[in-house]
């Protein structure tokens, strides 16, 4: 009964808001974020633990900037409901797709790989439009039964395959298509004998190496998608070669390139990273 209330109340509710244009909606985070205080104690904590050296006013105004690019996040991923194809033609600039559909004349599947970055949701609905690849959205199951078919629902729009961790192994032995694999790994695995461990700001967290042993299993190139914001609800997006021969690469090299990349991106625009995500409470 719950689960049809969520499906015909809350689903066309979202759909209504994701009509507003996104200036009033980016208005509209202006006049909260003061009064915005999700998961404060670990966006701050977190900060200070990937940049020590910084006093405690550019700690707080990362946080600031932090509160105001996740409201606009929340948005933007809410207009994903109602969006079409110009939407994001208008919006997102992709600098150098020709690397990847360079892979594609050659008859070559890739992997893109990020993190928490920017706006990452909007990569797919793009990407799968200029690309010539079959985009695939690989996402880890949710907790929560609703956030997770919301998140399925939107990712799958445009002609995307969303698959679950988990079961891609077999969707790739089973899809001979020319793929495009996109894959979010900077968030916690779970913690076992196998957990491989990487420097992160300094500090020693586990990750996720699922993505390179994908990688050194079908040697597919590595790309990193690195996404800029330009203005609000404007991006661009550039990608660079992590890996051109998976097969030939030593163990956990791809990962350690992928985060060394991850942090430098963080460092040149701290606002801008999901900082609320616990990513130190692990400890080796």
């Amino acid at each position: 009964m719950i689960s049809k209330t969520i499906k015909f109340i809350v689903y066309p509710f979202f759909w209504i808001l994701s009509l507003i244009p996104l200036p009033f909606l980016n208005l509209f985070s202006f006049l909260i974020a003061n009064f915005f205080t999700y998961r404060k104690k670990i966006i701050i904590s977190n900060i200070k633990i990937a940049f020590p050296n910084k006093t405690k006013r550019e700690i707080n105004n990362i946080y600031k900037g932090f509160k105001l690019y996740f409201l606009n996040l929340i948005w933007e991923i809410i207009k994903m409901f109602s969006s079409n194809n110009n939407f994001y033609k208008k919006r997102i600039r992709v600098s150098n797709i020709d690397i990847i559909n360079d892979y594609f004349n050659n008859n070559k599947s890739v992997i893109i790989i990020g993190g928490h970055f920017n706006n990452w949701e909007w990569a797919g609905p793009i990407l799968s439009q200029i690309g010539n690849h079959y985009f695939v959205s690989v996402y880890k199951k949710l907790s929560n039964k609703f956030f997770n078919n919301f998140m399925i629902k939107l990712r799958s729009r445009f002609d995307i395959d969303a698959v679950e961790m988990n079961d891609l192994i077999k969707y790739l032995f089973n899809n001979d298509k020319c793929k495009m694999i996109a894959l979010i790994s900077d968030q916690n695995p779970v913690i076992d004998e196998n957990t491989m461990w990487l420097s992160f700001f300094g500090h020693s967290v586990p990750v996720i190496d699922g993505p390179e042993k994908i990688a050194k299993k079908f040697n597919y190139p590595v790309l990193f998608c690195d996404i800029q914001k330009e203005n609000n609800g404007f991006y661009n997006i550039t990608f660079e070669t992590l890996e051109e021969n998976p097969k030939e690469s030593t163990d956990g090299e791809i990962t350690k390139k992928f985060f060394k990349r991850l942090e430098k991106q963080i460092k040149e625009n701290p606002n801008n990273y999901l900082w609320s995500h616990n990513r130190w409470k692990h400890k080796k």
